[in-house]
């Protein structure tokens, strides 16, 4: 039976193995099968990954298959308020014949695992989840899934983020360093809170 669950860095092999089937940004965080391979992308993302092991701020999680093996994993990072959130990568094993509705970029296995990230945070009373996305490749960001919950938030532009510039230092959480694409800074604002949810329930 599927399942997914915290990673920690004994998953750490198992991730980096997904991370050896793409061989760019856009043609892992955008699961864009076409994109033009990028050189070092695969120590620079693994690098990415070790790094945020170390951060208390950073939560991995993964999704196992029927079989026990990770076919995805993604990484929410807390802000320094308990209203924010980024969900900062997300990946999937290309091999794995995961199934994904008709024409869908993302597989539903992956759907599923920021559903449940987002459900987990908005259990903690987060209501207003960040994301990076690639200038050009708006709609492979999983928020465009139809099963996503994040399209049931407020989508708001907040920041556009020149190829090779860094972010100012407010939307770090977001993206902290320089990247060789453009990018866009998008705020998802939940319109109904937890904290307004509970008050309406009694």
């Amino acid at each position: 039976m599927p399942s997914i669950r915290y990673l920690t860095p004994a998953d750490y092999d198992d991730m980096c193995a997904i991370i050896d089937k793409h061989s760019s940004g856009p043609g892992a965080w955008c699961n864009d099968r076409g994109a033009p391979a990028a050189a070092n992308f695969r120590k620079l993302a693994k690098d990415h990954v070790d790094l945020c092991f170390g951060e208390a701020m950073c939560h991995f999680w993964g999704y196992f298959d029927d079989g026990g093996h990770l076919v995805a994993w993604t990484l929410f990072v807390r802000w320094l308020d308990s209203a924010n959130i980024t969900i900062r990568l997300l990946i999937e094993d290309p091999e794995a014949n995961l199934s994904r509705a008709d024409g869908a970029i993302w597989s539903d296995a992956a759907v599923d695992l920021v559903n449940w990230g987002v459900g987990f945070f908005w259990s903690e009373g987060v209501s207003c989840f960040w994301s990076r996305l690639y200038a050009g490749r708006e709609t492979n960001h999983v928020s465009a899934h139809p099963n996503c919950m994040l399209g049931q938030f407020k989508k708001e532009t907040v920041l556009t983020v020149a190829k090779g510039e860094l972010s100012p230092p407010e939307y770090r959480r977001v993206t902290w360093s320089p990247v060789d694409y453009g990018t866009t800074i998008c705020k998802f604002s939940d319109p109904l809170p937890l904290k307004d949810y509970l008050e309406g329930s009694k």
